[in-house]
């Protein structure tokens, strides 16, 4: 239904307007009112049209290229030969090495990291187990401490009595024994405060260097395991896989060469789109959703179906010349090859009105705001200088239009014959 080029698609419909038009201008003049009219020029007859129903669709017409949905672009920041690459115009498939770099220096790295992990771990493992020793030391000197300190206390207490009771007794010896050993007691208190302080002391000095020791260990183990683990993804580094279907568009990589991690890669994926653009006068025409009728310079012979997929609503000017960008999907495409950046050209149905009355669009005239034509109402003859009297002025409402015929949403009613050109 749709041409996909301007100009064939102009030509097309100069066509068969010329052929509607030559068809019912002899009709009419065969058998209207200036069928028998001599020839005296413009007032030879008149052009005329029966109003009919059908569709009109409301086309914006556009060109693109074929683009792809998803494009990437990579670098490789590890140096090393270039084992392998894909080139521009190669095809891959999802998970297929793209580019492949000699990981020697890698994987030395890895080992080393490998190998560091591996002590600082142990390293962890001794803190963890000195630690356990000093919180066991800590509380065996606490204990210790507890029970020195209730001995002493007892000691200390019977050392008193015993003085207490001699003193009562009056024995000279007794007393001097009692207060020389209850002396001692004081003195072996006092030394077993001192004795326990100092237990404690230490072993609190014990605890906090464990604990130290078991944080810095710790440290050191996250820190060996982060470059374990980014020695590892360098790794990964040195091969770049395919996320998805596609083809290579460019690529500085080549085998053999060093890569020193500033060349790139650029792909695409094979979801391919028509990327164009739509004048600022018809851009609010167009909506996501829109059928779109397509073809492409490399099939002129086909024509392919597919909708709007997206509007981008940020103007791009270019030359004075404000347009959007919009991307149009394919629908079905039956096996057909396509070429990143084939041109295409698309026209996008952005109304339609299906089983309406229509006229050409040249018929309806405006006066006043108000549209109107110019229907035939005589079927006598008349004088070709004075045509007005066989035609008669109706106001007209009417809707969407294509390029050749606008519809008539009231006024009119189906077989109306209408004059395709303003009666003066």
């Amino acid at each position: 239904m749709f041409g996909s080029r301007k100009k064939i698609f102009s030509l097309i419909v100069s066509l068969i307007v010329i052929l509607v038009i030559t068809v019912t201008s002899f009709s009419c003049m065969g058998a209207g009112p200036f069928s028998n009219q001599e020839d005296t020029g413009t007032n030879q007859g008149i052009e005329t049209f029966e109003v009919r129903r059908g569709d009109i669709y409301q086309i914006v017409s556009t060109t693109g290229k074929i683009d792809s949905e998803t494009i990437n672009t990579y670098t490789i920041p590890v140096s090393g030969e270039i084992l392998f690459t894909l080139e521009k115009g190669d095809y891959f498939k999802n998970g297929d090495i793209l580019v492949k770099i000699d990981n020697s220096d890698g994987l030395a790295q890895f080992e080393k990291a490998e190998r560091n992990l591996k002590i600082s771990e142990s390293s962890l493992r001794t803190a963890k187990i000195n630690y356990q020793k000093a919180m066991d030391a800590n509380h065996i000197a606490i204990q210790m401490a507890d029970l020195n300190t209730e001995i002493t206390k007892e000691s200390t207490e019977s050392a008193l009595h015993s003085l207490e009771n001699a003193n009562e007794i009056g024995e000279k010896s007794s007393i001097s024994q009692a207060q020389s050993a209850y002396d001692k007691a004081i003195l072996n208190e006092s030394t077993t405060y001192w004795n326990n302080l100092s237990n404690l002391q230490s072993a609190d000095a014990q605890m906090e260097s464990a604990t130290e020791n078991l944080n810095q260990a710790e440290i050191q183990t996250s820190l060996a395991r982060t470059d374990y683990e980014e020695a590892q993804k360098n790794l990964d580094d040195y091969i770049l896989k395919a996320p998805y279907d596609g083809m290579i568009i460019s690529s500085d990589f080549k085998t053999g060469n060093q890569n020193s991690g500033g060349s790139i890669i650029s792909m695409i994926s094979d979801n391919f789109l028509i990327k164009t653009t739509i004048g600022e006068t018809d851009i609010l025409k167009v909506t996501e959703g829109d059928v779109a009728y397509i073809v492409l310079d490399a099939y002129p012979d086909r024509q392919f179906s597919g909708e709007v997929e997206k509007i981008i609503p940020i103007a791009v000017e270019e030359g004075n010349i404000v347009s959007f960008e919009i991307s149009i999907k394919f629908g079905d495409l039956e096996g057909t090859e396509l070429y990143y950046g084939l041109s295409a050209d698309a026209d996008i149905v952005a109304e339609k009105a299906e089983n309406v009355l229509y006229v050409p669009i040249q018929s309806v005239y405006q006066e006043n705001e108000n549209n109107y034509v110019d229907v035939l109402i005589s079927q006598q003859k008349v004088d070709s200088e004075d045509i007005t009297q066989a035609v008669k002025k109706v106001e007209v409402t009417t809707g969407i239009n294509d390029y050749s015929y606008i519809e008539i949403t009231s006024g009119l009613t189906e077989g109306d014959i209408i004059v395709t050109s303003r009666i003066q």
